[in-house]
């Protein structure tokens, strides 16, 4: 869904992979095979290689994939 994000941001400011993973109920893998894909939250990189979520980000994923039902939002 996004692109990584190269911001200033700390990486106190921001969730590792394992905590992004339970914070949304998937596993690392499944976090690690979106970025490939260019799916799932955005992410920040920082010096090019280690991956964290802003908790911002991820809860902003959770809800734009989030599906009311027919009976209505609960």
């Amino acid at each position: 869904m996004s692109a990584p994000i190269h911001e200033s941001r700390t990486p106190e400011d921001a969730l590792a992979p394992a905590d992004a993973a339970t914070f949304l109920g998937v596993s690392v893998k499944t976090l690690a095979n979106w970025r490939s894909l260019g799916q799932g939250p955005a992410y920040v990189q920082f010096h090019g290689r280690r991956v964290a979520y802003l908790v911002e980000d991820l809860t902003a994923f959770r809800m734009a994939n989030r599906i009311a039902t027919a009976s209505g939002d609960r």
